[in-house]
């Protein structure tokens, strides 16, 4: 099992709009019989969105997972890049959380997994002690492989930290400090640089495959992160970097994971 190599898929800022990236990409992996983890915004999703995702996750079970993914993406202030974190303290973030865990409930009622992202990847220690109190059974943010970052999580986790002058220690594939709840991340992304709200410059194949392989030297579990909105353009791209993985990887939910 140790040699064994992982792969979750991590499609966030599901919403508003039922479009047709969302579409196809879930098509894609559901002809690939790869599983898909879509992080839904609570407080933005609409009826017609909710609808269809009950309807693929009632008919592929197994491949169909939903998380949530913050509560309204800061919606009141989307040029300020941080929902959770920053100066909101344990209370404020708590009163969001529940509130958007009782959306994903009322919304999905049994058919969604007790997972928890970040929008923008921000928090704080105060956040995870609201994620904990709302009783999640895992958290997804990002983690990198720099030397840098690996040093770091490695004295913070050493040292029993969640944070380490004041930077985020990542415990990607195990429970988190003093929490109950697990932590798998994302550490490659089809996504270079985001240009605005609809357009973003992509990596090409060679360059996300090479982010899953230096990922699977320090893991064996490697999160790919997706935005469907923004691969308009790179559907067939997809299916080869899905199709090229399924060879040496294999791929599951996030709580097929923590299972």
């Amino acid at each position: 099992m140790k040699n064994k190599q992982f792969i979750f898929l991590r499609n966030d800022d599901v919403r508003n709009s039922l479009d047709i990236e969302l579409i196809d990409l879930t098509k894609t992996c559901i002809d690939l019989n790869i599983p898909i983890s879509h992080a839904v915004e609570p407080a933005n999703v609409t009826e017609e969105v909710v609808k269809w995702l009950l309807e693929e996750k009632r008919k592929y079970p197994e491949l169909i997972e939903i998380i949530q993914h913050g509560y309204d993406h800061n919606k009141e202030n989307p040029s300020v890049k941080m929902e959770f974190g920053g100066m909101r303290d344990y209370s404020d973030q708590l009163v969001s959380i529940k509130a958007g865990k009782e959306l994903m409930d009322s919304y999905f009622d049994g058919h969604w997994s007790p997972v928890f992202t970040f929008p923008y990847g921000t928090y704080n220690h105060d956040t995870l002690k609201a994620v904990d109190a709302a009783g999640y059974k895992a958290i997804s943010g990002k983690i990198s492989y720099s030397t840098k970052n690996i040093l770091k999580n490695t004295a913070g986790k050493l040292l029993g930290k969640n944070f380490l002058l004041n930077k985020k220690i990542s415990y990607h594939g195990s429970k988190r400090r003093d929490f109950s709840f697990s932590e798998l991340s994302v550490s490659a992304n089809l996504i270079k640089k985001y240009i605005d709200d609809k357009k973003a410059e992509h990596y090409d194949l060679n360059e996300i495959l090479d982010q899953v392989v230096i990922s699977s030297k320090y893991s064996n579990v490697t999160g790919i992160l997706f935005h469907h909105r923004f691969h308009t353009y790179q559907m067939e791209m997809i299916k080869k970097l899905l199709t090229t993985l399924k060879e040496h990887y294999s791929y599951s939910t996030i709580m097929g994971l923590l299972r």
